[in-house]
């Protein structure tokens, strides 16, 4: 026994003086001893003495390789050496450490019931590092206590030296227990060739093709991860010889991707692949003439599942090529400009994707015969189809020939007529009726078979008297109500003020008879209110100009819009017509009834999908129609994507799945830059080839581009033009192996993110080194057990100190504390309860003062 602190003792003289001085004199002198001992005990506590011996109790680190070149059977057999140790352990102490490039710690569902080991995840598993092992292992364990180690692996090292942590462990006496496993079969299987697109889109279902070549015929199981997570898993039989597959994946992570596969077969092991893909978050364009809100189940449909949608409602945005889609929502596509038509058609050509999702603002334009297609026309796959009746339309012009109209007005006025004749066919019909103060039919109602007699008619027109408006409405809506036309249209054309009458009336009145009325008001002096009613309840629309040049535009507008709708409004469900690969999953056979659609004709190369259900014997109009165009697709879906039409499919499971399926399906499938990262044997270089597209312009300014890798490889890149369209760049990236990122500093088309997959030698490993491992067994006295026999390792051997022992020490102050404590409390007690059973006696304990009043 020692003392730190012996003079202390010194102290213990107090307590024992006193005891001898009051011995005699005390009539209480357990009390009295168990007092001083208590002191004393204290006194002793102080000087905190140790009681010194040798201890022969093992602290054992059992290293456990778990890389991914272990098999499952081998982290079987590791588990159950572990779970056998855990039990024979008794009062020494056990650590597991699981390791590959690098040691860590066990994941709770490892050690939740008893040892099950699993694989060491993602890029940490793809090495093999015996130095880090032990060495982590050595300064984990405890010290006071004999230190052994237990290695479990395959040998198979390919990270570190072992050399430089044997002789640490030797230098230390720490004896290391190897154990062999058995290592990782050679496959039976072999895997040839792999190929999948270098660039995918997240979320994007892409295919992956093997071949696969058995030794015969044989069930098996395909698995495809990426990042170390899991994607799915397909059984499949392969055949004896060479097997061609091919799978479907989607990833949603976005940049350059590790994805790996497994193909394992029962008695022939597995076969792997891992090679880098870049994946990227399609770029979609929403142009939408529909109110603000309404458009919101698509772009929350398509947001949900991977896309940046970007909202426009103005003009189309000068760059289309940021973006891999183009979608045009009830947008009016006649009053495009000729450029951006042709802008959209060569976008669509170099690649881009269209979709052209229909509604009201959609109006067929009758065209003169002989005038080509615009460039939208050719771009998609089918064209706004007239209206479907023997009818034609009519249209009565009701002009203002007031005396305020003379001059330029009436000028503006006669052209803009004899502009609408010029657009309608032989089959409409057209009335100009005039007033002032009272009304004529300057062109009584007729077809528009002699346009030449109806413009000379038209040009007769000539200003005088003053404003009457009413009876002019009247006698129009009369006489065109009348007819048999399957769009009715009125335009009142004025520059002044006159009394209404009962044109309110007569405008809800036509309404109801389906015959639309539209103003437009000339000038300053007009009623501007009263127009917009007798617009409003005719459901026409009201024009108000200052400057009457743009009349002629605006009338003829008006005249189409509401005389060249092909819109059918009824309820109809979907049929499909042809399966695709689009609809799978959707259901669509339990899609609900749209509640209109726009009539389109197809074109004859189109791919319709789906098309109306007419029930009553009608030509079955499209739906759904797609096509290829150039290097891009376009599509039309003919109803809309809103509460209008679809109210019931925006509440319908299928709609998301079905816009982002189409939306997907328009994607390009080829890359603007065609980037090629790959090693260089000879130099250990990565090297990097960018070969710009045709539509791709040479950069001002070639951007920074970093290369981001295993072990926190990180390195700027320097890009080199080497010729028109072509840049190369190279970076040393020694014996680094794993996934590398090639990525520039700013998102850039000509430059697009890259990865490059070096395959890890631990991946190419089979079998075991048992002679390395029986090298670091007898370099430290340890013991060797073969992976033939790692069920009978001898667990006695593991825990044995081997007649070692440890200098230990036992504090015993904390021990003689709480004696010290057991003693006061006695005392106390023996005091209290002597003279509690004295009270009950009546007696008084000795040297009592009883007092008596």
């Amino acid at each position: 026994m020692t003392f730190l602190r012996a003079w202390v003792l010194l102290f213990a003289l107090i307590p024992l003086g006193w005891m001898a001085y009051e011995w005699r004199r005390s009539s209480r002198r357990l009390a009295m001893g168990l007092k001083a001992g208590s002191l004393i005990l204290v006194i002793f506590a102080l000087s905190e003495p140790r009681l010194n011996y040798n201890d022969t109790k093992v602290a054992v680190a059992a290293v456990i390789d778990t890389s991914a070149s272990v098999s499952p059977r081998d982290l079987e057999a590791a588990s159950d050496l572990v779970n056998r140790m855990e039990k024979k352990r008794g009062s020494n102490i056990l650590r597991v450490i699981p390791f590959a490039k690098a040691t860590r710690n066990p994941s709770p569902q490892e050690s939740a019931a008893g040892w099950k080991l699993s694989r060491t995840s993602g890029d940490a598993g793809r090495g093999t590092n015996l130095e880090v092992a032990i060495r982590d292992a050595l300064a984990s364990l405890p010290s006071g206590m004999i230190h052994r180690l237990v290695l479990v692996s395959d040998g198979r090292e390919n990270l570190g030296t072992v050399t430089r942590a044997t002789w640490q462990a030797q230098e230390l006496g720490v004896p290391i227990d190897t154990v062999a496993m058995a290592g990782r079969p050679k496959p039976g299987l072999r895997t040839e060739s792999v190929s999948f697109p270098a660039q995918v889109f997240s979320g994007e279902r892409f295919p992956i093709d093997l071949v696969v070549t058995a030794p015969r015929k044989t069930p098996a199981t395909i698995e495809i991860s990426a990042e170390g997570k899991k994607l799915g898993t397909t059984n499949t039989e392969l055949q004896a010889g060479e097997n061609h597959l091919r799978m479907r994946s989607s990833i949603m992570a976005v940049g350059a991707v590790d994805l790996a596969g497994t193909i394992s077969a029962p008695g022939l092991g597995d076969t792997r692949f891992e090679q880098a893909v870049n994946v990227t978050r399609p770029k979609v364009l929403l142009l939408s003439q529909d109110p603000a809100g309404t458009e919101s189940h698509l772009i929350q449909a398509l947001n949900q599942n991977q896309f940046d949608v970007a909202l426009q409602s103005q003009a189309i945005p000068a760059k289309l090529d940021d973006y891999q889609l183009v979608v045009f929502n009830n947008w009016d596509m006649e009053n495009i400009p000729l450029a951006d038509k042709t802008r959209i058609e060569k976008y669509e050509q170099e690649g881009g994707g269209l979709l052209w999702i229909a509604g009201e603002h959609n109006q067929y334009v009758e065209k003169k015969p002989g005038t080509p297609e615009d460039p939208l026309e050719r771009a998609f796959p089918a064209k706004l189809a007239p209206p479907r009746t023997p009818e034609g339309t009519a249209v009565v012009l009701i002009i203002d020939k007031s005396s305020s109209m003379e001059g330029k007005k009436m000028e503006l006025a006669r052209l803009a007529s004899i502009g609408v004749v010029e657009n309608l066919r032989p089959i409409d019909y057209v009335g100009v009726l005039i007033f002032d103060n009272s009304f004529q039919w300057a062109v009584p109602i007729r077809k528009a078979e002699d346009r030449t007699l109806i413009k000379r008619l038209i040009a007769g027109i000539t200003p005088d008297g003053g404003t009457q408006i009413a009876p002019a409405l009247t006698e129009a809506y009369h006489k065109i109500a009348a007819l048999n036309a399957v769009y009715k249209h009125i335009v009142l054309l004025t520059d002044g003020i006159s009394e209404e009458g009962d044109s309110m009336g007569l405008s809800r009145e036509a309404a109801l008879n389906h015959v639309t009325i539209s103003t437009v008001g000339l000038g300053q002096d007009v009623n501007r209110a009263y127009l917009d009613k007798v617009a409003s309840y005719a459901k026409g629309k009201s024009y108000f100009l200052n400057d009457p040049s743009g009349l002629e535009q605006i009338l003829l507008k008006d005249v189409q819009e509401h005389t060249g709708t092909t819109a059918v409004e009824k309820s109809l469900k979907p049929e499909i017509l042809q399966k695709a690969e689009l609809l799978e999953g959707i259901g669509m056979e339990s899609a609900p009834a749209l509640l209109g659609y726009v009539r389109f004709d197809p074109k004859p190369s189109g791919d319709q999908i789906l098309q109306m259900d007419q029930k009553n014997g009608e030509k079955k109009d499209p739906l759904f129609i797609r096509w290829q165009y150039g290097l891009g697709r376009a599509a039309i879906f003919s109803s809309d994507a809103k509460s209008r039409w679809a109210s019931a499919w925006v509440a319908w499971p299928g709609f998301d799945k079905f816009w982002t399926n189409v939306s997907r399906d328009l994607l390009p499938h080829g890359t603007a830059t065609e980037a090629l990262a790959e090693y260089d044997d000879a130099s250990g270089d990565l090297v990097v080839e960018y070969h710009l597209g045709r539509h791709v312009e040479d950069p001002a300014k070639i951007p920074d581009v970093f290369v981001l890798g295993p072990n926190g490889f990180q390195k700027p890149m320097k890009v080199t033009k080497l010729a028109a369209g072509t840049y190369r760049a190279s970076i040393p990236i020694g014996t680094n192996e794993g996934l590398f990122r090639i990525r520039p500093a700013v998102e850039s088309k000509a430059f697009p993110e890259v990865g490059f997959y070096r395959q890890e030698s631990e991946l190419l490993d089979f079998g075991s080194n048992p002679a390395l491992l029986k090298q670091i067994a007898s370099g430290t006295g340890g013991n060797f057990f073969s992976s033939d026999n790692s069920k009978a390792v001898d667990l006695d051997r593991i825990f044995d100190s081997g007649g070692r022992s440890v200098p230990s020490s036992l504090q015993l102050w904390p021990g003689l504390l709480a004696l010290a404590i057991l003693l006061n409390l006695a005392e106390l007690i023996l005091r209290k309860w002597r003279g509690l059973i004295e009270a009950l006696r009546g007696k008084p304990e000795p040297g009592m003062l009883i007092s008596q009043s």
